[in-house]
């Protein structure tokens, strides 16, 4: 350190001075403030020593500010005083020279000076000041120079680094040992007597605190060890300086400690409480760190403190040592600082010291920086707390310390279905242009619902309109293009998962294609997931024992159902997931039966009667055709006809139009665009469709479609005038604004083989990658499906759609042990966040539906359900009441499933007078405290009890029954029973219990 600043303690608003010390200049300045703002400090110096010895350690008297202690090289503790011109110091002699490393001023003229190790002789003197003071010498140097002793002489043969008095007890000081002990003495006991110690290598920097002085910081300032500790001086153990030794054996630890507070290149050059905040230290390091630790006290009830004080004594609670903890951690300098001056190394803080009064309710610094210009600096105050819910509640604290005042934002509560509440949104958020002047996407399924005709968006920016997959993940980044999210909306888009579990997004895929309208992909998702869960409740996709079932177009088409088959491998699929599913989707007597998979897929076809449509000429043109019904495609002309009615009827004439085209069924496509009230825009595509099957195409055609089409932002507008501009499919294929799934049928039926097979490498490698969801098409939920919910995750952060989905194959045809456990990661954490949103219900419907799908097409269940949790046991021989198979007791942890048998003496079987009897002992479950039959009887009176065993003469059975009838409730308290009923209206009048000669207050 080559410079150092000490702001005087007896400074006020009118008149305030600082001590300006140069180390490499050997100077000393008392300076007063003229002047200054953030920026700077104008100053006048009052009075100078610029001819002082070398020193290692200083400290400025805190009641003569006239007076300034140095620790020369020498060894020699020496005093300047500012007021005196001869600037000759007053010097206190040693008999041993060695390093004089610390000293330190007492509120009562004591000075101690810490020396280093010298064989024999004490580190540690106490000196008399205002004696020395009052010893004429003119230069210092006099006869008297040996005359006087140190008042104490202490911690013999052991070096001291640091040294502070303290002001409540002006006659003790803490001092750090070197390498060894926080150490404090109490100069008025006698030499022999204990005084109090902590064991640590932090001995360096000594601060304590001035408004609450049980509080001692000291660090290790350097090293990969380096770290700041807090100290409570009420908990230190005592030492006797005779026997060198701790009377108590135990290490105590810090009350606080900081480790590693810097980097390991720099090191703690000076540590310092505040004056104006209790708690508050501030730290140095030699690269300019500067920060401010906050350390508050741990909340103690008023009722403690007084039960303690009532046990051990008034103001007993002040004299053990309270718990502390870090509050904040901040950085001193403004964090708003411009880069320039920020990174300018001649703004770096050279040294600091806190002021003892400050215009803010944050402590205020002066500090000198490396240009030696001296600046004040302001601790920003902190931020207000906030905390989040798992419920999406914004919990916000006052702005000031002491406001108790908490606002509260919580998502948009609507009656409408969050799917609307998430358009709103996006129509708030996300501008209709993306930020390169690109259209954004608009098709005529968005306003299917509307009366009139849609028309055909046009925008001249359109150009390069955005991919499905770009739109998608457009609308999905609300806040981050246009206009920015409101609080609000911000919680209620954070939300999204938990409104749509609470709406019931569960396993139910035409539930959840109305749930998820708000977005096309997650709604083709489940169509396609229900037609796949379709076809597996039978067997129709069950070919010579093998389970056909959730196979996507790209495993299809390449044959990947066995292991190691000789394939083209894609990049981003993982090697062990290629045809990892055949073992487990063959029927467990068929395991070691040859499969030819092109057989498998031809007979398959056969069994499922698809018809062959039109396309190219193909070597396969079975795993065309299967793969075409795994993509949804109307398998026949009629079919066709019907969705093309159908989108007609819903206003979607385009999508009508482009879906017959995709088949080569121009007249079809012709039609649908001029029935149902067309536009002008319908029409003009429709000549386009005739004009292009009149003949061939020129270039002035091409051109004309090409800008037409550029001008579209509707996907099947644009693919429709793709194919009639140049009669080539390879042109559709490339139209990214057009879903996937139709680029895939387009590719299935007119690419031919091996650039099908290319195309689809390509598209399963960049959806996979992407985490597009409009991939699952290519990947089915089989293996390939884990990677591509894997980049989906990552990218959106929605693990409740991935979990929802691959519940239907996992573990029926995925069992190895890396997806498995990655799956089970993603459920558990799903069902933790159901958890964490109090939506329990929806929790246990989502583990029972999942359990139902872990089943294998002939109805074998995978997963075995939970055993039993809670069961009532007999009184008597602690034996379950239920009948079960085994004689364990329930409470045992290997219980099995409980498995009930309906015979005439179980206690589960139909309700009878005589109660539930323990089937091991024979005994009845006690009697209801109020109506006094046998708890597990029904009430024979109750008519619902009379309709249930009337139940086989009545094909309507009773009136409904009271659901709180079929159960039993005991007082923990008095261990009483009582039919739940008759305890619910019993309590809703009394308190007391029931049972005669018992006075326990049940309803607590």
């Amino acid at each position: 350190m080559e410079t150092a600043i000490r702001w005087s303690p007896t400074s006020n608003a009118d008149e305030q001075r600082f001590l300006y010390v140069d180390v490499t200049g050997k100077s000393f300045k008392l300076c007063k403030v003229t002047s200054g703002d953030t920026a700077g400090l104008n100053y006048d110096v009052l009075s100078s020593h610029s001819r002082v010895p070398v020193f290692r350690a200083f400290d400025w008297s805190p009641v003569n500010e006239s007076l300034v202690a140095l620790g020369q090289a020498s060894g020699e503790a020496a005093i300047l005083r500012m007021d005196d011109d001869s600037q000759s110091p007053i010097v206190f002699p040693i008999r041993n020279q060695r390093y004089c490393n610390a000293v330190a001023f007492s509120t009562q003229g004591l000075l101690a000076a810490g020396l280093d190790k010298v064989r024999n002789d004490f580190c540690l003197n106490i000196w008399d000041v205002n004696q020395r003071l009052s010893v004429s010498s003119s230069r210092g140097y006099g006869s008297d120079r040996h005359a006087l002793e140190p008042l104490r002489k202490l911690a013999s043969s052991e070096p001291i680094t640091s040294i502070k008095f303290f002001k409540d007890q002006p006659d003790t000081l803490v001092t750090g040992v070197k390498g060894q002990f926080v150490r404090i003495y109490d100069l008025r006991e006698g030499p022999g007597n204990p005084s109090l110690q902590f064991t640590t290598r932090c001995v360096h920097n000594l601060a304590v605190d001035w408004l609450d002085e049980n509080y001692i910081a000291s660090c290790n300032p350097s090293g990969s060890d380096a770290s700041i500790c807090i100290w409570d001086r009420r908990s230190g153990s005592r030492f006797s300086s005779a026997a060198m030794t701790s009377t108590d054996s135990s290490q105590l630890s810090p009350a606080l400690e900081f480790k590693n507070p810097i980097d390991s290149k720099s090191s703690i050059w000076s540590l310092r409480f505040s004056r104006t905040k209790r708690g508050c230290l501030g730290m140095l390091s030699s690269s300019g760190k500067f920060m401010a630790y906050d350390i508050a006290k741990e909340y103690v009830s008023e009722e403690n403190r007084t039960s303690l004080e009532q046990a051990l004594g008034q103001d007993t609670a002040k004299v053990y040592p309270e718990q502390i903890y870090t509050k904040t951690v901040r950085d001193f300098r403004n964090p708003y600082l411009p880069p320039d001056r920020a990174a300018d190394p001649s703004q770096r803080v050279a040294s600091f010291d806190f002021l003892n009064f400050s215009g803010y309710n944050e402590p205020s610094a002066v500090t000198l920086l490396a240009n030696r210009s001296v600046t004040l600096f302001s601790l920003q105050a902190p931020s207000c707390p906030m905390d989040l819910s798992s419920q999406g509640v914004l919990a916000r604290g006052g702005l000031a310390e002491q406001d108790a005042n908490f606002k509260f934002i919580a998502p948009l509560v609507e009656s409408t279905r969050t799917s609307q509440v998430i358009q709103g949104i996006q129509e708030r958020s996300v501008p209709p242009t993306t930020p390169n002047g690109s259209a954004s996407i608009k098709t005529e399924e968005n306003n299917s619902k509307g009366q009139q005709a849609p028309e055909i968006s046009t925008d001249s920016s359109a150009a390069h309109p955005l991919s499905s997959r770009e739109s998608r993940e457009r609308l999905l980044s609300v806040g981050t293009l246009g206009s920015p999210l409101t609080v609000q909306d911000a919680l209620t888009w954070m939300s999204i998962p938990r409104l749509r579990c609470k709406e019931g997004y569960l396993i139910d895929s035409e539930k959840n294609k109305r749930l998820l309208s708000d977005d096309p992909a997650l709604v083709e998702l489940w169509d396609w997931i229900e037609r796949a869960r379709a076809n597996s409740s039978s067997d129709c996709m069950i070919m010579h024992s093998v389970d056909m079932n959730y196979l996507g177009v790209y495993s299809v088409w390449n044959n990947r159902l066995g292991k190691r088959i000789r394939l083209i491998k894609i990049q981003l699929v993982s090697d062990s997931n290629i045809g990892q599913s055949l073992e487990n989707r063959m029927l467990g007597s068929d395991l070691n039966q040859a499969i030819d998979v092109n057989n498998l897929i031809q007979d398959l076809v056969e069994e499922l009667q698809i018809p062959e449509g039109k396309g190219c000429a193909s070597r396969f043109l079975a795993h065309r055709r299967l793969c075409l019904r795994i993509c949804g495609a109307a398998e026949s002309v009629p079919d066709l006809e019907a969705i093309v009615n159908k989108l007609v009827e819903d206003r979607q004439h385009t999508k009508a139009a482009a879906l017959a085209l995709f088949q080569d069924e121009p007249k079809m496509a012709y039609q649908a665009l001029r029935k149902n009230q067309p536009t002008q825009a319908h029409k003009l595509l429709a000549m386009a469709i005739t004009g292009a099957t009149k003949g061939e195409t020129d270039s002035d055609w091409e051109e004309t479609c090409a800008e037409i089409a550029r001008e579209l932002t509707d996907p099947y507008a644009r693919a429709i005038l793709a194919r009639v501009s140049k009669g080539d499919w390879k042109s559709v294929i490339q139209e990214v604004t057009l879903p996937l799934r139709y680029r895939v049928e387009v590719a299935l039926r007119w690419l031919p083989d091996r650039e099908l097979s290319s195309y689809l490498r390509e598209a399963i490698d960049k959806a996979t990658k992407n985490g597009d969801i409009e991939g699952v098409v290519l990947t089915g939920l089989d293996h390939l499906a884990m990677d591509l919910f894997r980049y989906y995750i990552n990218k959106f952060g929605d693990i409740q759609t991935p979990v929802l989905a691959m519940s239907h194959t996992v573990p029926r045809f995925i069992t190895d042990a890396p997806n498995s456990t990655l799956f089970e990661a993603w459920r558990e954490t799903y069902r933790r966040q159901m958890n964490s949103w109090k939506l329990h219900l929806d929790r246990a419907r989502f583990d029972v539906e999942s359990r139902k799908l872990a089943a294998t097409w002939d109805g074998r269940r995978l997963i075995k359900p939970p055993p039993q949790q809670i069961s009532l046991i007999c009184n008597y021989c602690t034996r379950p009441l239920s009948q079960q198979d085994g004689t364990e007791s329930p409470v045992h942890p290997s219980i099995g499933i409980e498995v009930t048998h309906s015979t005439s003496g179980s206690p589960l079987g139909t309700s009878s007078l005589s109660g539930t009897v323990c089937p091991k002992c024979g005994r009845h479950m006690p009697r209801c405290g109020i109506c006094s039959l046998w708890l597990g009887a029904s009430d024979p009176m109750s008519r619902a009890s009379i309709a249930s065993d009337n139940a086989g003469k009545q094909s309507n059975g009773g009136p409904r029954e009271d659901v709180m009838k079929r159960f039993v409730v005991f007082c923990i308290n008095c261990n009483h029973g009582f039919h739940a009923d008759h305890a619910r209206d019993w309590f809703r009048k009394h308190r007391i219990c029931p049972v005669a000669e018992c006075n326990c207050i049940c309803d607590r």
